[in-house]
């Protein structure tokens, strides 16, 4: 039974072919040979090896070499729409959760604070609206993490690895920068310029060098 009889035979429609409504499906394949971000999708009511044709997916913009490339992966679930209610036009509307695939976060205290995007391997981008500690989060899957910090009083902006040991701090309620490394921290270039318009100290837990070609300390 081919794709035409199996819709027509869900009542979809009398007319061959016809699907004026939506149907879910799974993502079975998605490398376009036209690189055109197209997917194909197979439906749970028929055959596991029949497969629609390319179908284009519904994105917030698109546009010659732009757009927001958010692809689904092999194996979600999406919704599917027909142009004209034709089945060989299918286009992917978007994805949906399951009792299976379930979202990267939820609403358990009902504020609804949260936003985010994450990746398959676990890189987020989180938008925190809560009241007073709003923030904006950019995280690798190894902890790596660039926040944005609006927090009343204490905004600033943070650059960390994953051992919070190694950062760099700016602070915009102190008006101060801030770099720490567990280890070593190295400043490079062909000129460095280090200038304090008031007090400058210079200190070391340890032995203190200074070389070079020449030396003037005036």
């Amino acid at each position: 039974m081919g794709l035409y009889d199996l819709l027509d035979a869900e009542g979809k429609d009398d007319q061959k072919g016809k699907s004026p409504g939506v149907a879910v499906g799974v993502v079975a394949d998605n490398q376009d040979p036209e690189g055109m971000g197209r997917v194909k999708v197979r439906f749970p009511w028929k055959d596991d090896a029949d497969e629609s044709t390319w179908a284009r997916v519904v994105t917030p913009m698109a546009g010659k070499g732009r757009g927001l490339w958010f692809l689904p992966e092999v194996g979600d679930e999406v919704l599917v729409a027909f142009d004209h209610g034709d089945v060989q036009h299918p286009y992917v509307l978007g994805s949906l959760w399951n009792g299976t695939d379930t979202p990267p976060g939820d609403n358990g205290d009902g504020n609804n604070n949260i936003r985010k995007i994450t990746s398959r391997s676990g890189h987020e981008l989180v938008f925190d609206d809560t009241s007073g500690a709003e923030k904006v989060v950019i995280r690798t899957k190894a902890g790596h993490a660039i926040t944005l910090d609006d927090a009343g009083g204490g905004e600033k902006i943070e650059i960390k690895d994953k051992s919070g040991s190694n950062k760099l701090v700016i602070d915009s309620a102190q008006n101060s920068i801030g770099i720490e490394s567990s280890m070593k921290l190295t400043i490079k270039g062909q000129m460095v310029e280090i200038q304090s318009d008031a007090n400058m100290t210079l200190k070391a837990g340890a032995v203190m060098t200074i070389q070079g070609s020449m030396v003037k300390i005036n």
